[in-house]
């Protein structure tokens, strides 16, 4: 099912199945900035990653020595969320643990997705709630993909990504199943500004561990428009495409792939995050378009 949010800049779609944001629509210039899907490329639009992110060892982690089975980036992308709430500005989607994620995922959680629309900035709100009486363990992030080029006079090569502040970006190394390797390279050695060029995916996504900025900016050599992504605290950032599509995703993360040399622990899996018994976790991030 597809809820609809106004403001009177912009129309945003949502759909219930993974609580996937399908749509930032223009009133203006009804121009369209979310990547519409095309499987030749990749089906998705802007799936949200829970309980786990990204390529998980041989597909299997252990918590106090039993072993469970996840999937790549986990198992709500393709879930049914309850509508909570919705109305024109706000709606908000829940998903429970259940018999079957309970033999993938041994917690007890209650995870809400909130969107909000003010203006030209949609925020979208992560929280997750633990039902359990020991320490809750999970990773979390957006992956969101936005259409570029977005116009017909434009190629991908126009298009740039522009950190907040100048700095030193280094980029993680995944090995050809997507694991992190310990190796780094440079993107940025003192400057904001990746000209994008598919050449720079050919190591797979940019991951970037605690960037120097809290916003990255999509611009355009031919458009004075400006897609803004503010991740807040998120403590990975990752940038990824595939070769000729006309896209590229923005991932604020609360996690990282797997190790190599990972032994399938949950408590030592990079970037794991911990909610204490009955806690919660809230983060939110915004995306502004600055239409000019």
């Amino acid at each position: 099912m597809i809820h609809t949010i106004n403001s009177d800049a912009f129309k945003v779609e949502l759909n219930t199945t993974g609580a996937e944001l399908s749509s930032i629509l223009s009133k203006k210039s009804g121009m369209e900035y979310i990547w519409q899907g095309n499987p030749e490329w990749w089906a998705g639009r802007a799936p949200i990653l829970f309980p786990m992110l990204c390529a998980i060892k041989n597909g299997t982690y252990t918590i106090g020595g039993t072993v469970y089975n996840m999937t790549k980036h986990g198992f709500v992308r393709y879930a049914e969320f309850e509508t909570a709430q919705a109305d024109d500005k706000k709606v908000v989607f829940e998903y429970r643990d259940n018999e079957e994620t309970l033999k993938m995922y041994p917690y007890k959680f209650l995870l809400q997705i909130i969107f909000e629309l003010d203006k030209s900035t949609l925020s979208t709100t992560y929280k997750v709630k633990s039902f359990n009486e020991s320490p809750m363990y999970f990773s979390i992030g957006a992956h969101e993909a936005y259409r570029c080029p977005r116009n017909e006079d434009e190629t991908f090569e126009d298009y740039y990504i522009e950190f907040e502040k100048d700095g030193k970006y280094i980029s993680e190394t995944v090995n050809e199943n997507g694991l992190i390797t310990g190796e780094q390279y440079t993107i940025i050695e003192n400057g904001r500004i990746i000209p994008l060029d598919y050449s720079l995916f050919s190591k797979d996504t940019l991951m970037f561990k605690n960037p120097q900025s809290s916003k990255v900016f999509l611009k355009s050599k031919k458009s004075k428009t400006v897609l803004e992504v503010d991740y807040k605290n998120a403590p990975y950032l990752a940038i990824w495409t595939k070769k000729g599509a006309p896209y590229v995703c923005i991932e604020p993360w609360f996690g990282m792939p797997d190790e190599e040399n990972h032994d399938g622990d949950i408590k030592k899996k990079l970037g794991i995050e911990i909610i204490e018994p009955n806690g919660e976790f809230s983060w939110t991030h915004n995306i502004t378009i600055h239409e000019r």
